[in-house]
């Protein structure tokens, strides 16, 4: 599955129209550069993506970020969650997850988060593939770290923090299930020059000659 990693109307329109991007991820930095009010930012994008996949992580914006998901969870049912792997964010997702909620660890940097995220009931981890691979505190063969661990098919990798076509790949070719990345490297998926050159050759075929 290929997803598009931004919280801009313009480029999930965009994605959209590319044919192949099924659903937008979005964090409180991609939020903040659209928006003060990232709810309200929320339903829009929401409107926009329908009936792809959306997943939202609570921002802070309006204080605790419990309450936020429980907005967010009554807003659409949806929507999945994106919670950080750390301690407090785990808490909170097992408490969304026993709720129904959708949810997914995101900052998933090291292995052993996947089997708590297994334990819990989520739907997805999130690893951060560019940031791993320039952490000295990470392994850069995150994403075949987690996918080696995995026991639960329904437990999908998402692979996220991906700046560069050959990250994108690679993500998929480690054991990534889904791929996360911004508009302008889904749009350089398929700008392979040999296959721009096929395309002008076959389509001048047929053209009238001068």
């Amino acid at each position: 599955m290929i997803l598009l990693d931004s919280a801009n109307l313009d480029d999930i329109a965009r994605a959209r129209a590319l044919g192949f991007v099924r659903g937008v991820t979005t964090n409180p930095t991609l939020m903040r550069k659209e928006t003060d009010d990232p709810r309200r930012h929320l339903e829009r994008i929401a409107a926009a993506v329908e009936p792809l996949e959306l997943f939202y992580q609570p921002t802070g914006a309006y204080g605790s970020l419990a309450d936020e998901a429980d907005a967010v969870f009554r807003l659409d049912r949806r929507i999945v969650l994106k919670l950080p792997a750390t301690p407090d964010g785990v808490a909170l997702a097992g408490a969304m997850v026993s709720r129904g909620a959708a949810v997914a660890l995101t900052a998933v940097q090291s292995p052993p988060a996947m089997i708590v995220a297994e334990a819990i009931g989520c739907t997805a981890v999130i690893p951060y593939v560019d940031r791993a691979q320039r952490d000295i505190r990470t392994d850069p063969q995150l994403v075949s770290a987690l996918a080696r661990l995995r026991r639960r098919r329904d437990t999908r990798i998402v692979a996220a923090s991906v700046k560069s076509v050959g990250q994108f790949v690679t993500a998929f070719l480690d054991g990534a299930d889904a791929v996360t990345a911004p508009l302008a490297v889904l749009e350089s998926l398929l700008s392979h020059p040999a296959a721009l050159e096929a395309e002008r050759q076959f389509a001048a075929e047929y053209r009238p000659k001068a």
